[in-house]
């Protein structure tokens, strides 16, 4: 029996599997083939228009004061008053009053200087009396003069007349008389000049006083410390009762009448800025580009300005120069918040217009110069010229003409001429 079952069930299972196999080719089923579809991708376009743009430059800055000085004594003293302004962080106007000094030395200075003035003046006064005086006596000494040679004269004629020989006796010539008329002359111009001397020492005498009341003067203005522009205090130094001189420094005082921020912007950013001769610097200019500045922390406030002057100066380890842009009173803002001196500021620049150039997304572009162009439902490859680009715009200046459509969806496997399906925009051709 065993032997049997050894021989059949093989038999059995080769039969079973034979009779499977033909079942199987007798109700297999025909499949017919269908053509596949080429598989089109679906992408969004945009139209191309052409239009002017205005680039907006970006840049960062702190916000300085135009001008900061050190406030300094001019004279020596002691402080007796301060403003209630002199804190740090007052404000001040033009003129007004931020320290006085004990003027009583100065006062007291000029009081003198004016005393050696009338003392000048009487010294002139009585030096031009000794000349008109001198220059009597030498009129008196020249006329006795005068005489003395007369009667000299007539004594040597009457002499000569009698038949007289030889030279008349002195005291018949007159020579003594000639001699203290001539002496009472040389002393007269001895006393005019020491007269006109002490005149002119009087004269000098006379300017020093002047000059020494006019210091002393200034130096009773000069007490008072006056504020040079509207501005604010940075820090103080002096405290009332201190005795203060030149060589001490009193004060920080920042004005406030304008604000600077200097940005440092790419070389070729200045491209695009209304401004001549901007590498060269120089003054400031008074139309310069508009600036518009913004906390970087964030905020609704915002100051207008505007670009006056670049630096004239390439940074060598940034390869950027710096423009400087000025805001008018920045702690008068009325619309807002003031623009402390300090802060951070975010700026856009407005640039000069562009004219008939394509704005599109900046996600357009295809390796920074090239986009894929839609026409008849089919992408095409299109070199540009990009002329500005930001994060969120690409600008093209060559490349697009109007009317046609561009493909803002990035392709994978882009092939030249491949069909596309459009899904927004325009409606296709």
């Amino acid at each position: 029996m065993r032997r049997a079952l050894q021989i059949i069930l093989p038999i059995l299972v080769v039969g079973g599997g034979v009779y499977g196999a033909a079942w199987l080719v007798m109700n297999r089923k025909i499949v017919n083939p269908k053509a596949q579809e080429r598989y089109r991708p679906r992408v969004q376009r945009v139209m191309v228009k052409l239009e002017d743009y205005r680039p907006v430059i970006r840049s960062q800055g702190t916000m300085v004061p135009r001008m900061e000085i050190g406030l300094s004594a001019e004279v020596t003293g002691r402080v007796v008053s301060m403003s209630p302004k002199l804190v740090v962080g007052g404000l001040f106007d033009v003129g007004d009053e931020l320290l006085r000094i004990d003027p009583k030395d100065y006062e007291l200075a000029q009081r003198q200087a004016l005393a050696r003035i009338d003392t000048a003046r009487a010294g002139i006064t009585n030096a031009l009396a000794q000349m008109s005086s001198a220059q009597s006596q030498m009129a008196q000494a020249e006329a006795h003069i005068s005489r003395e040679e007369a009667e000299a004269a007539a004594a040597l004629s009457e002499w000569r007349l009698l038949g007289r020989i030889g030279e008349p006796p002195a005291l018949l010539a007159r020579v003594p008389q000639l001699k203290e008329a001539r002496a009472g002359l040389d002393s007269a111009k001895a006393l005019l000049s020491a007269a006109k001397a002490k005149r002119h020492s009087d004269f000098a005498e006379l300017n020093a006083a002047r000059a020494a009341e006019e210091m002393a003067a200034t130096n009773v203005v000069r007490c008072i410390m006056r504020a040079p522009f509207n501005g604010r205090v940075a820090a103080r130094h002096v405290g009332l009762g201190q005795v203060v001189s030149p060589t001490g420094m009193l004060a920080q005082l920042q004005s406030i009448d304008l604000a600077e921020v200097r940005l440092a912007l790419p070389l070729k950013d200045f491209d695009f800025l209304e401004m001549e001769n901007v590498f060269r610097g120089g003054v400031d200019m008074v139309d310069g580009p508009i600036v518009r500045l913004s906390p970087s922390h964030g905020g609704g406030s915002e100051w207008a300005g505007r670009i006056v002057r670049s630096l004239g100066e390439v940074d060598s380890g940034t390869r950027m120069m710096s423009v400087v842009a000025q805001v008018k009173d920045p702690y008068l803002h009325k619309d807002g918040p003031a623009l402390s001196f300090g802060m951070f500021v975010t700026a856009e620049i407005s640039g000069r217009s562009l004219k008939n150039v394509v704005v599109l997304p900046r996600n357009v572009l295809r390796d920074e110069s090239t986009v894929h162009v839609l026409a008849n439902g089919k992408l095409h490859e299109r070199k540009v010229r990009v002329v500005w680009s930001t994060r969120e715009v690409a600008v093209i200046e060559e490349g697009l003409q109007a009317g046609e459509q561009v493909c803002l969806t990035a392709v994978d496997a882009f092939v030249e001429g491949m069909e596309v399906v459009p899904t927004e925009g325009v409606p296709d051709e």
